[in-house]
């Protein structure tokens, strides 16, 4: 049973991250820019005057990735507890 619960977390964390995509980048152009701030360092996006888009880009990215994270968890320990390990 743990495996499939395993399973089915993940398969509901990527289903909330493709139902975010769209509301949270609206496109693969804006997905790709949070990516590249997200490796950029905040010093460097000081200096190139890009603090508060930096910022917001990691905030986006960093709330998609964490909403798909706990609902896969969520689901997975749910369906542990729910069905017994």
């Amino acid at each position: 049973m743990q495996t499939v619960a395993i399973v089915v977390g993940v398969v509901a964390g990527i289903g909330v991250m493709a139902l975010l995509f769209k509301p949270i980048f609206g496109d693969l152009g804006e997905f790709l820019r949070c990516i590249k701030f997200w490796f950029t360092p905040d010093v460097i996006s000081m200096f190139r005057g890009e603090w508060g888009e930096d910022w917001w880009a990691e905030v986006k990215l960093g709330f998609w990735i964490a909403a798909g994270a706990i609902c896969g968890m969520a689901t997975c320990f749910g369906l542990m507890k729910a069905f017994g390990s």
